[in-house]
């Protein structure tokens, strides 16, 4: 499924970003497999599994502040209101688009279950959408912040040495500040 971003966004800057949310992805793959413990359920995610019979892959959700959660996939990341609409980044682009409505009780098990919507044009709109982009970018910093303290750089390292795939272009040591050079980029766009 191709999806349609509100916000264009400069070809290095989409280039560097697809290449985290894809490294990202996997890092949360392996924060779900660690053997001392699920690190995303340890951080206060809540796991739902498809149901029986169905394929897909298991959504985790969290809280971030009122009306506002995080839900991660294999396949991307939901912010923002479940009810009224947020942002959802797929794991191999960085395009940004609107999700008008996730229902934490029936929640997308594949990708191509999630329905990108057009952005409303309701006055202010473009901006909220815009701040809970860079909003996601922001959290997916500060969790990474939250992992090199909890189980250090080592465990990092490990993460990236599983991988049976070409090795990652982006060093662990400097994920946190990746993430916040991008966010502090999108931040800058209209």
């Amino acid at each position: 499924m191709t999806t349609r971003s509100w916000l264009t966004l400069p070809p290095r800057l989409k280039q560097r970003g697809a290449e985290l949310m894809h490294f990202q992805c996997w890092l949360w793959g392996c924060d779900i497999r660690r053997p001392e413990g699920n690190l995303l359920l340890e951080y206060g995610f809540s796991r739902q599994r498809p149901p029986a019979g169905a394929a897909g892959s298991s959504a985790y959700l969290a809280s971030c502040a009122p009306d506002t959660v995080v839900v991660l996939w294999g396949f991307g990341a939901f912010y923002g209101d479940p009810t009224q609409g947020g942002v959802y980044l797929k794991r191999y682009e960085f395009s940004p688009v609107v999700v008008t409505r996730l229902t934490p009780q029936r929640l997308p098990w594949l990708p191509d279950q999630i329905r990108p919507s057009a952005l409303p044009d309701e006055p202010g709109i473009r901006q909220q959408m815009h701040r809970q982009f860079v909003a996601l970018l922001a959290w997916i910093a500060h969790y990474e912040m939250w992992v090199r303290e909890t189980c250090g750089l080592d465990y990092r390292r490990q993460c990236t040495a599983e991988s049976t795939k070409p090795a990652f272009r982006i060093p662990v040591e400097r994920l946190v500040e990746e993430w916040q050079q991008l966010a502090q980029r999108s931040a800058l766009l209209s």
